[in-house]
This record gives C-alpha cells, structure tokens and sequence, in this order.
C-alpha cells in the first residue's frame, strides 16, 4: 500500500521501519507546514496515512486526510476532546478511520485482563484502585492516553468511584499518578489496594516497535474495510 507519515518523531521513524519490513511504500513524509506544500501531491495518491504527532497538530492533519478521502490511522493523544467532533466529520465525508490512545497488541491484552480484573474485584469494598503511568520526558500529554483508556475501561466496574482526577486524591475518584522520567516508552499498572494487601497488574513496553506495528497493521485493514474505528474495537481481527 502507498502511504503517507504524519509526524516523524520517534514513533515516526519507527513507523517507518515497520512499513519497510512489510514492503509497503511510503510516498510522502510529513513533520511540518513546510513538508504540506511540498508533499502535498504525494500524499493526494497515498491509499493511507499514519498519523503519530502532536496534540495541537493533530485535528489539522485529520481534517486534511478526511477532505481529501484519504484513510487515517492516528495514534496521536491529547486532542480526544474533539474526538466525537472528527468522528462526525469523518462520517460526513465517508471517510474511513482508525483511533486510538495505544496500538500496542499486549497492552489491548493488558486493557482485556484489567477488565475481568475490576469486574473480579467488584465485590470487595476493601479494595481501592488506582492507576500509576510512567512515560519520557518528551511525552505532552499527561495523564498518558493509555491511562485514561485504562481508567474508562474500569470504571464501569468500580463501586467507590465515579471519576478519575490526575495526580491527586479525592474521594470516590479514581486517582491516576504520572511521572516523566528519561526515555522511558511506557509502563502502565492497575492497583488495587487494600490495608493488608495490594494486587497489581501491569505493562512495561521495551521499545516503540511494538506500537508501531499496530499501527502498520491498523491501517493494512483499515483500507480493506474503511469505516471508523476504536482500535480497540478491531484489534483482534488484525491477529487471527
């Protein structure tokens, strides 16, 4: 397939490996309002783009890709306050995108075992949960997209909380704490914790490639099948 790079920082230039390993051709790479000008008509021919760049230029870019017909896959976070917006947008003009805060195939497994685990944990007051996520020091947003999916996923099936706050305690909330340290690509854990014991669950990711490769992945189906989609709605059909 013909495709198109949006960003090319770290997850970029992994994106990029990936799309070679797998014989795809890239036709375009973008990282600014420069490269739009002057790979503009190449990425008018791409059949798909990868979107992985910053939170203030993500929307634009999607908004570009969907009035010009081109799928998207975006792994960008911090801009899901538009989210219902763009899905909008994009099914106006029958475009056909994939989101997501992680395409990361363990960490969708790690989101699946956190479930049954609140649900699990439902019955037992004693028990509080709590999110802790880790990320380098170059991540902008924070708490990480991750972590805020894996706080929508449990909260359904916690009974003493009702929200979730950042970095802070308040009561009937649950409490997801960020740090920023080094070059460190993610670790995401679920705590529940009770005065005599504590129960974790967690995800470490070694290197970037993992979550690139759901994303090359992504978007060989997304332009099979078109569509907008939640990865994780999709992601084990990209397995089997």
């Amino acid at each position: 397939m013909k495709t198109a790079i949006l960003g090319y920082g770290k997850m970029g230039h992994e994106i990029e490996n990936i799309l070679r390993a797998r014989n795809h051709e890239i036709i375009a790479v973008i990282d600014n309002e420069k490269d739009w000008q002057t790979e503009w008509q190449n990425f008018l021919s791409c059949d798909v783009a990868i979107e992985f760049s910053m939170p203030d230029t993500a929307a634009g870019n999607l908004y570009r890709c969907f009035d010009n017909g081109i799928a998207v896959v975006s792994g960008t976070t911090g801009w899901y306050n538009r989210l219902d917006e763009l899905c909008a947008y994009c099914a106006q003009k029958n475009g056909a995108f994939v989101y997501g805060s992680n395409y990361s195939i363990g960490v969708n497994l790690f989101f699946k075992a956190a479930e049954w685990l609140a649900t699990q944990m439902s019955d037992y007051a004693q028990y509080n949960a709590k999110i802790e996520e880790i990320h380098h020091i170059m991540k902008k947003d924070k708490p990480s997209g991750t972590a805020i999916t894996l706080a929508e996923i449990i909260l359904p099936h916690l009974n003493n909380a009702n929200g979730w706050v950042s970095d802070a305690y308040d009561n009937g909330k649950l409490t997801i704490n960020s740090k920023r340290e080094g070059d460190v690509k993610g670790i995401h854990s679920l705590k529940f914790v009770s005065p005599s014991d504590e129960i974790t669950l967690t995800h470490t990711a070694k290197d970037r490639s993992g979550f690139a490769q759901g994303a090359v992945m992504a978007a060989e189906w997304l332009v099979k099948n078109g569509g907008i989609h939640d990865f994780r709605t999709i992601f084990a059909n990209l397995i089997r």
